[in-house]
């Protein structure tokens, strides 16, 4: 076998190194070769966009392909990084849809390139590559899978920390504290103290009728006092009630969006799986329509008459 494969073209060699053409025979992969392009990309150069057309299947021969997506925030999420003898594009292929990610390419990069009426041909012609290619979905879909997750599965109390600023610590410390039983006992204790101070016991101290009260019944120090305390914290458990708002909002949104994408998810699974049936039952309605060999007989003996 190794020395059939000497004979063949470069291009013929260099698409037997590739994984999923590693089934087929030197005719094939110089057939193969006939109706491969080769295309070249300069390191930071894009090699489409997405929402592009699918025109064709990508191998990666030499160098390095990052596969990527724009998420909601307009921040680039990498969903691979290719290495040679990685194929990408195979499903705008499939579908003849628009490209689901961009890829720009890492290093200087070298491709082969099948168009998408001959990589389906090629998949009807060589059952075994097919199965390659869906198992190498399925793959890539459970990395997907798992790099959303963890980006839907976001801590909004930690994001909120974050971006608090300190008056808004602040806020957050006194409400949490103004609204404790801890706040109430002091906050009673230092009340009763302040009456029982200046109604018995200052007025044992000093000279004069009343002794030497500092704020004698009705305690109108001590209601100024009460009134500051109110109007100061009210606005402050106010602010801090508009932050809980907050978290409690961004909380249903986040719970919205992991719902959500998993519905599409689930949605895109479906599509996929039917999709998968058509082109299998195509596949085997291809295969039984093939002619079969034809069986040799034997020569025939030759009958005694009696």
């Amino acid at each position: 076998m190794s020395a059939e494969l000497n004979k063949l073209s470069e291009e013929a060699q260099s698409l037997a190194r590739v994984p999923l053409f590693k089934r087929l025979e030197p005719h094939e992969l110089e057939h193969l070769a006939e109706d491969i392009a080769q295309v070249n990309y300069k390191a930071g150069e894009t090699i489409f966009n997405e929402h592009d057309l699918g025109d064709g299947l990508y191998v990666v021969e030499t160098g390095s392909v990052r596969i990527w997506v724009m998420d909601e925030d307009v921040s680039e999420v990498t969903l691979a990084e290719l290495k040679p003898g990685d194929f990408f594009g195979e499903l705008a292929v499939l579908d003849r849809g628009e490209r689901s990610s961009s890829a720009t390419a890492l290093v200087d990069t070298h491709l082969h390139k099948l168009s998408s009426d001959a990589f389906q041909q090629f998949l009807i012609e060589h059952p075994d590559a097919s199965i390659d290619v869906i198992c190498e979905i399925a793959q890539r879909m459970r990395q997907t899978n798992l790099l959303v997750s963890k980006r839907a599965a976001r801590n909004i109390n930690v994001e909120m920390e974050e971006k608090s600023t300190i008056g808004q610590r602040i806020a957050d410390k006194v409400a949490s504290f103004g609204g404790s039983w801890t706040f109430i006992i002091i906050y009673l204790s230092c009340l009763v103290g302040w009456m029982a101070f200046n109604t018995f016991v200052l007025v044992h101290y000093g000279h004069g009728e009343n002794g030497a009260e500092f704020d004698p019944y009705p305690y109108i120090l001590l209601n100024l006092m009460l009134s500051m305390t109110a109007a100061l914290q009210a606005p402050i458990i106010m602010m801090s009630q508009n932050r809980a708002a907050e978290k409690d909002r961004l909380a249903a949104e986040q719970d919205f969006k992991v719902n959500l994408k998993s519905e599409l998810m689930l949605e895109e699974l479906i599509r996929k799986q039917r999709m998968r049936d058509t082109q299998m039952e195509e596949l085997n309605h291809t295969l039984a329509m093939l002619p079969k060999p034809m069986q040799t007989k034997g020569p025939e003996q030759p009958t005694s008459d009696k």
